[in-house]
Formats: structure tokens, C-alpha cells, sequence
């Protein structure tokens, strides 16, 4: 049930709170020419947007919790669980197309982007300034997994025939395995695909480009430098409460036999606490440091990038070399799908993942 619940709170913030924590300038997946960011119709919809989110994820949350105080059979609970939190999604994906659609039109209509100068805001010293963490903090995960896979593959005699891989709520083993090459390793190997992913994406934020604002140059240069080192911290906080979960979970039940994962249990109320309490406070960090745009002294404005964007979602941009761009709706980055080696990124990073499941 912790899991669960867990997932749906932190779900629940993050599309709350989505709206108040992008760029000023980004407005439901839209580029807003700064003299414009204060418009009294975005400030609405932004706020009716994470009234609505709001009620959906608290609706949502309450449901979750009357589940397990339901007559419903156990195993039929993730199912139900996953439905719920999927139309969450759906109805949360839902609304932002709705707003999404409204403010180009409304920027359109009002003709904004006809009534002001559009310039190029640059600073190459900011990179000297950046302070993610370093590549150690991202690859020492990755050995780690890497040794326990060798460490596995050497005891593999001791392994018993058939092992656990799944656990109820009460943590007693209710799912088994046939002991082969690749069960003994499917843990491991999930958890080094996750942990590719975050070491791409602690490498993509370092060279991912710098958006600057033409009115507010400095706050944006704050904004892009705090959202650079916070967000590898958390990545990485993530990344090592996670790896250390994993790695006694699968240590105590395949090499050590102990099918009942009594440590697992506490690791992960741990692993929740980073992140969710990590989530927060990225949360509050970002809340603080966004541009203000409080006077507005000329009618400049930032080159935008829509025709880069469909649906202020996905990026492709041939003119620029970052492999990872910073979402133009929400925190976190996505992939630049006209640079070759976000497939390769992609494949790498799932491949692990889809040999557990199909083979």
C-alpha cells in the first residue's frame, strides 16, 4: 500500500504544481514573449489548471485508499491501482492539451509576438559557473551493479533451482523463478538500465543549451545555473538510495537464500523518504529561484523555439548539437529526437529491461 500511495502523491504534486515551476516564458507547453508572461488570462489558467489537478489527484488518492479497505482479492489490488493511476494521468495529459490549445490561440489572436522585438541573449561565461555534481557520483552506481552481476555469476552453483521475484504486502514471497543465465541477473539488470539513464542525463544537463531571458538576464542565468546543480543532486540521490535498495534485496534473496527480504522493507521506506522529501525540495527550490518579471522595461523578448516543439512536448531540432533540452512543460529534461544518439541512448537503455521481460 506504501508504494502505491507513495506514487500517487508524488504524481499528484508534480502535475499540481507543473504549471508554477516552468520558465516564466514557457506557459502550457507555449512560448510567451516576456512583456506578456503576466497576462492576467495565463495567470488563470494556470491556477484553474492546478485547482482541477488538485481535486483529480485527491479524488484519485482517496479512491487508492479505499481499495485496500475493500473486499477486493489481493492480487486484483495492482491492477486496479495501475487503472487508477493511469486515468490520473490520462485526465491530467488531458487537461494540458485543452490549455495547451487555448494559449495558442490566444497568441495568436492577440498578436503578440507581431508587437514586440525579438533578440538573441547570450553569456559565455555561464558554463564556467555550472556546479553539477561530477561524473564519479554517476558512474560509481554503475560499478557497483556492475560487480554484483560478476559477484552473481560467480556463486551461481549456490543459487537454488527456483528463487523469489515477487512479494506481497506482508513481504512473503508470492512470485518464483527458474534459476537461468538471465533470471539470476533481471534485478541487476533493470537497475543498471536506470542507472544509464540518470548518468545520460546528469551528462545532458551539463551540455544542454542555456535559455536566457532578454528582461530578467540574470534571474534566468540564476534559474538555469540552481536548476542544473539541484536537479543532479537529486538524480543522484535518487540514483544511490536506489541502487543500494536493490542491491540488498537482490544480494539477501538469490545469494543469500533468505526468500522473506527482511531488510527490504525498511531500504525502502528510506528509498520513499529521498524521494519524495528530495522531490519537495527541488520543488521549493525551483518555486524560488523562477525569473521574476516584475517591471518589464522594453519590448524585448528571447527568441522562442516553438516550431522546434510539437505539442510543447517533444523537441527535434537539427540546428542544435544537446543531446537533452530542458522540458518546455514541467521539470526534467527530455531527448532532442533530431540527434542520432538519443536512439541509441533510448535503445541502451531499455534493451535490459525488454530482455527480462520477453525472454
Amino acid at each position: 500500500m506504501l508504494i502505491i500511495v507513495g506514487i500517487f502523491i508524488i504524481v499528484g504534486i508534480l502535475e499540481t504544481m507543473t504549471p508554477h515551476l516552468t520558465r516564466k516564458t514557457n506557459v502550457f507547453g507555449v512560448s510567451i514573449p516576456e512583456p506578456y508572461v503576466k497576462h492576467p488570462i495565463l495567470k488563470q489558467w494556470k491556477k484553474r489548471y492546478s485547482q482541477i489537478i488538485a481535486a483529480i489527484a485527491s479524488l484519485c488518492l482517496l479512491a487508492q485508499i479505499g481499495l485496500y479497505f475493500s473486499p477486493m482479492q489481493e492480487e486484483e489490488l495492482p491492477l486496479i491501482s495501475f487503472i487508477l493511476l493511469y486515468v490520473m494521468l490520462l485526465l491530467s495529459s488531458g487537461l494540458y492539451m485543452y490549455y495547451h490549445v487555448k494559449t495558442k490561440k490566444v497568441k495568436v489572436q492577440e498578436q503578440w509576438e507581431t508587437q514586440i522585438k525579438t533578440v538573441y541573449v547570450t553569456d559565455l561565461s555561464v558554463r564556467q559557473k555550472d556546479e553539477t555534481l561530477p561524473p564519479i557520483f554517476f558512474s560509481l552506481p554503475i560499478i557497483m551493479t556492475l560487480a554484483l552481476i560478476a559477484f552473481t555469476y560467480m556463486n551461481y552453483d549456490t543459487i537454488p533451482d527456483v528463487f523469489a521475484t515477487h512479494w506481497n504486502a506482508a513481504g512473503e514471497a508470492d512470485g518464483w523463478t527458474e534459476k537461468s543465465g538471465l533470471s539470476i541477473i533481471s534485478m541487476p539488470l533493470i537497475l543498471l538500465a536506470i542507472q544509464i539513464s540518470f548518468f545520460t542525463m546528469s551528462r545532458g544537463m551539463k551540455s544542454a543549451k542555456i535559455q536566457l531571458s532578454a528582461q530578467a538576464k540574470e534571474a534566468s542565468i540564476h534559474r538555469e545555473l540552481a536548476q542544473r546543480k539541484y536537479g543532479s543532486w537529486y538524480l543522484a540521490a535518487i540514483n544511490f538510495s536506489m541502487t543500494i535498495l536493490f542491491v540488498v534485496l537482490h544480494y539477501t534473496t538469490v545469494i543469500l537464500h533468505d526468500q522473506t527480504a527482511p531488510y527490504f522493507f525498511p531500504f525502502f521506506i528510506v528509498f520513499n523518504i529521498v524521494t519524495l522529501g528530495g522531490l519537495l525540495a527541488l520543488i521549493w527550490k525551483l518555486s524560488k529561484i523562477n525569473e521574476r518579471f516584475d517591471e518589464v522595461h522594453t519590448n524585448e523578448t528571447a527568441v522562442a523555439d516553438d516550431r522546434y516543439w510539437k505539442w510543447g512536448i517533444f523537441y527535434c531540432n537539427k540546428n542544435d548539437p544537446s543531446l537533452l533540452v530542458q522540458k518546455k512543460y514541467g521539470i526534467g529534461w527530455t531527448v532532442n529526437l533530431a540527434n542520432k544518439w538519443s536512439y541509441i541512448i533510448i535503445v541502451i537503455t531499455l534493451l535490459p529491461i525488454l530482455l527480462v521481460i520477453f525472454i
